[in-house]
């Protein structure tokens, strides 16, 4: 039988383990709600230089790019350059989970002749600081098209980022995602050559999965400590082992919960409306699939 002492010294171990267990799972999504991105624009400017990288005359020779995407395949090609991802609430974010949560945000997407949704929208997004540049689709495109994708990213983009050439990189960017744009999503990407980071966007606590790891260990070390005071094991055993069983099952939930906020973040909402001048707009209700490609200089 129990001892009170040792009753009370498990209850505070059990409240430790539960406060840990719920700063996990609590920790992402509050995080998924502190970024502050930016409204989508009133003016529906395919290009939103944050970031001021792009003088007037590139960003003409861009937006014309755009405006032909848009109107003859209804395929909105959005570019964002920020400072960092840190200014936006991103402290921690990867690039592709930044991307996608910028992508749902402003439902990049276009609307049909009968309302429908089309999902093929394309966000080139640009965080200076952090030295990277994310391409990231419309859930139409699938993951058919990430090693196409990263070939834009490798050859178009990154070289020129490296010469600092960001308005050329840019614009290279986007001729060539305007190119791609011309194909149906669900027809075969062309073949390439080029490796490259397309990425699943699995999102990650910036706290990473530590609360549970610590947990973890500390069941694990109790387990252990039972071989060395036997007139304790039992609790130990109890404590430690439903610790163990506590951040297992934490790691797993976890992991569901991220592939769900990342699959349906986004989706629903407002959007519609709006143009490119009078054109319609890109703010549709469409949705990140995950899909794309990352790049660094």
């Amino acid at each position: 039988m129990l001892a009170a002492t040792d009753i009370r010294a498990a209850g505070r171990l059990w409240g430790l383990a539960l406060g840990l267990w719920v700063t996990g799972f609590v920790s992402p999504l509050s995080a998924q709600d502190a970024l502050t991105i930016p409204p989508v624009p009133a003016d529906f400017n395919f290009v939103q230089d944050y970031a001021k990288l792009l003088p007037d005359q590139v960003k003409g020779e861009i937006g014309a790019i755009q405006k032909q995407s848009f109107e003859q395949n209804q395929k909105p090609i959005i570019v964002v350059t920020i400072d960092s991802m840190a200014s936006y609430g991103g402290m921690g974010y990867s690039i592709e989970r930044f991307a996608a949560a910028w992508f749902n945000k402003w439902q990049i997407g276009a609307k049909g002749g009968q309302g429908e949704l089309i999902n093929k929208g394309i966000l080139l997004l640009i965080s200076v600081s952090d030295r990277k540049a994310r391409i990231e689709l419309g859930d139409e495109w699938g993951r058919d098209w990430d090693a196409h994708a990263a070939t834009i990213m490798n050859q178009s983009i990154i070289p020129r980022f490296k010469q600092k050439d960001f308005p050329g990189g840019i614009l290279a960017g986007v001729k060539s995602l305007s190119e791609m744009t011309l194909n149906d999503p669900k027809s075969s990407a062309p073949s390439s050559g080029s490796g490259g980071s397309g990425g699943a966007v699995l999102p990650t606590s910036p706290l990473g999965f530590w609360p549970f790891t610590l947990v973890m260990v500390l069941g694990i070390g109790l387990i252990v400590a039972s071989f060395f005071l036997p007139e304790q094991r039992k609790w130990l055993l109890i404590v430690g082992g439903g610790l163990v069983a506590v951040a297992t099952l934490a790691y797993l939930v976890l992991i569901l919960v991220a592939l769900f906020v990342s699959a349906k973040s986004g989706i629903g909402g407002g959007g519609g409306g709006g143009g490119f001048s009078s054109s319609g707009g890109f703010s549709s209700g469409g949705f990140s699939g995950g899909g794309g490609a990352s790049g660094s200089w």
